[in-house]
């Protein structure tokens, strides 16, 4: 097992994968000590740093998400081997949620054609290996309040307040960053 750590205005990520062939096992939000997340990393196995071309792009595509930019989900790289099929069915179905959206549990639930399965949406995306690509934060309770995140409801509003931040920019027409050019210090010890 590999992993790849990366920097961001709200912390220190990290992609947790294997390879060849490339499969992604787990994306870290951001922490804002680099030492607390490699302690993280290491509580799911033996793990050693390294990279490959896909895995700096989709670091890349992370930073530009945390710099206000959308980011898509790479399927083909998501190790989904552990998920049952309707817990994939719910992720998918997230991932199509738009960025600066949200949808609460129930509509996810009944848009999976099972309208009771609330709790089960909720369970599911607590548990989502791969957080901002399938953008679990996006979901939010029925009255509108934040609902849990594995990064703590403050990092689910900060997401959420960046997201429409960039879609009002993006309504202006003005950019909300300079994507592509942000240049992010290393992650903190």
């Amino acid at each position: 097992m590999k992993y790849h750590l990366f920097s961001t205005p709200f912390g220190c990520g990290a992609i947790l994968f294997e390879s060849p062939p490339l499969l992604i096992q787990r994306i870290f939000l951001p922490y804002p000590s680099r030492n607390v997340l490699k302690g993280h990393i290491q509580e799911t196995g033996p793990a050693t740093a390294g990279h490959t071309p896909e895995v700096l792009s989709l670091c890349r595509d992370i930073q530009a998400y945390f710099d206000g930019a959308p980011v898509r989900s790479p399927w083909k790289h998501l190790d989904l081997r552990g998920l049952t099929p309707l817990q994939r069915v719910v992720l998918r179905t997230v991932a199509t949620v738009p960025h600066g959206t949200t949808r609460t549990y129930g509509q996810i639930a009944a848009q999976i054609g099972r309208p009771r399965a609330c709790r089960f949406v909720g369970t599911t995306l607590a548990r989502n290996p791969f957080p901002v690509v399938i953008p679990c934060h996006r979901i939010v309770r029925a009255d509108g309040s934040p609902g849990g995140f594995a990064g703590g409801t403050e990092l689910k509003r900060r997401m959420l307040a960046l997201e429409e931040r960039s879609q009002r920019c993006a309504q202006w027409g003005v950019a909300p960053t300079h994507h592509g050019k942000t240049r992010f210090p290393p992650c903190k010890p």
